[in-house]
């Protein structure tokens, strides 16, 4: 198997993460499910209180679904971008579809396998790539599977892990999600059909969810498969810390492609809203180890379905200033007990303070995605993130995409910076990156053979001098009237120096 073999028609892409729920609704009335409950798409405040008798089940849904997504291609299109990442789509209980049942059952309020196959088709017509994310570490209670493991099935019991009293072991104890015992062959070869059903109707990538707790083994014959069906699939691994810093670092032994970038995430994050520019070197210094190939299709993403949005972790109360406590989002801790978790008042507390669309977080927001765009990776905006959504952790980073609500500042700039991947494209698709920074300014510049582009930024609400003076070189992208001796307040801009010939 190839250790370091990187498709090469991932480069360079602009990436979208849809939370299928969320994102959009079209086609036929949605059909009933016993036990769901259907919000309208307006209300956009999920639903964060316990059911009656105090459990946090997750059963109601907004109906956004794959037909959805295919009847908003023409507007993913002019944000400029052309790789798709899908949340779950397997049936499930809960809106989320992480507590898989057989995931080679698409859930009928999301479509059907036809629906699947379209928007493929669709997207590949428009020259788009589409992700899909598989869930192999657990299972929901729900599952069929799981259910014939507890009837005393030895071979479904097998697929499971079980403490040594016979009980099964939950993921980080939720009682409806079973862990999987992803060393048993049969399980294994289960997960790989999962793997060739959609590599098979058209998906061009899969993201593995907990990918990090995967045994290499297994990881090894998912990406065998995949490659024996697609030479060209791209498989990613979800991973929160550096895979440096992991015992059987993934990325190294070619059992996965790539991984989320989520250290990206905390690095930007507090630089911008902080100015902690140790913290953003000691990311570029340990993102320098990577292979020169991982690190040009590295996910990166300001926020996810896991954080809260951008706009709050830049402007919003409870952020963790300081590195040594924990990353920038992990905000539970005043809400931890011993073994208990106050899930109601955390959420009550994020619900009053969840609502950060301002002035100066639009601004932040700008500079943090501009940075993202024009670092080395695939840049991965999170649905309904460029029209200024907002929220703290799950549920409040789940609402609805507010179509003809949007901010049309922050949507105008997410076109703006599209583009401006699409003119640099060449350059941004695999050229080195250096990047200086200090509690001012950031500078990237990223080079290749057909020239090179530098962006610096300032995070500051005071002007600051940089009086670049450099040959043949030409400003291509500004904010806020920043130009190439001043940049304004939260202003930035993008220059070229011309070495061979860049396309305008």
């Amino acid at each position: 198997m190839d250790k370091i073999y990187i498709p090469e028609r991932f480069k360079g892409r602009t990436g979208y993460h849809i939370f299928v729920d969320r994102f959009c609704r079209a086609g036929p009335q949605i059909p009933y499910v016993e036990g769901r409950r259907i919000k309208q798409w307006n209300d956009i405040m999920p639903d964060w209180w316990p059911d009656d008798d105090g459990e946090y089940r997750n059963e109601y849904f907004y109906g956004g679904n794959l037909q959805g997504i295919i009847q908003k291609l023409d507007y993913l299109e002019k944000l400029g971008i052309n790789f798709l990442y899908l949340s779950p789509i397997s049936m499930t209980k809960t809106n989320h579809h992480y507590d898989v049942g057989d995931q080679r059952i698409i859930d009928p309020y999301i479509g059907d396998w036809n629906d699947f196959i379209t928007l493929c088709f669709e997207a590949h017509l428009r020259k788009m790539l589409v992700a899909v994310d598989l869930v192999f570490n657990h299972m929901g209670a729900w599952s069929e599977f799981f259910k014939k493991a507890l009837e005393g099935d030895q071979k479904y019991r097998a697929w499971f892990e079980w403490d040594g009293y016979g009980n099964p072991v939950y993921w980080y104890g939720f009682k409806d999600m079973p862990q999987c015992n992803k060393l048993n062959p049969d399980y294994q070869e289960y997960c790989c059909s999962v793997v060739q059903k959609y590599l098979e109707s058209g998906a061009d990538c899969i993201r593995l969810d907990l990918g990090e707790t995967l045994p290499k083994e297994f990881l090894v014959r998912i990406k065998e498969k995949a490659r024996s069906i697609n030479r060209e699939a791209l498989i990613v691994s979800e991973m929160w810390d550096f895979a440096i810093n992991r015992g059987d670092p993934q990325i190294y032994d070619g059992q996965v492609d790539s991984v989320m970038n989520y250290p990206f995430t905390d690095a930007i994050h507090r630089w911008i809203r902080y100015g902690n520019y140790l913290h953003y070197n000691a990311y570029t210094r340990n993102i320098a180890k990577y292979p020169l190939e991982v690190q040009d299709v590295l996910w990166n993403h300001i926020d996810t379905h896991d954080t809260p949005r951008a706009l709050n972790m830049l402007q919003g109360r409870g952020m963790l200033e300081n590195p040594y406590q924990g990353q920038i989002w992990n905000i539970e801790d005043p809400w931890r007990g011993y073994n208990s978790f106050d899930t109601f008042s955390f959420r009550k507390w994020e619900n009053e303070n969840d609502y950060c669309l301002n002035w100066e977080s639009i601004n932040k927001l700008k500079l943090a995605a501009l940075a993202q765009y024009m670092s080395k990776g695939i840049p991965m905006t999170f649905y309904g993130t460029e029209v200024g959504l907002s929220g703290n952790k799950d549920p409040f980073n789940r609402k609805p995409y507010p179509w003809k609500s949007e901010n049309h500042e922050l949507l105008e700039f997410y076109i703006e910076i599209g583009y401006l991947r699409k003119r640099l494209e060449n350059i941004l698709s695999d050229g080195d990156m250096q990047t200086y920074t200090n509690e001012q300014i950031l500078e990237i510049t990223r080079r290749s053979r057909y020239g090179i582009a530098v962006t610096v930024i300032n995070r500051t609400n005071s002007e600051q001098y940089i009086g670049v003076n450099i040959p043949n070189t030409k400003v291509v992208f500004s904010i806020n009237g920043s130009n190439c001796n001043v940049l304004k307040p939260y202003g930035a801009i993008v220059y070229t120096i011309a070495t061979r010939s860049i396309i305008y």
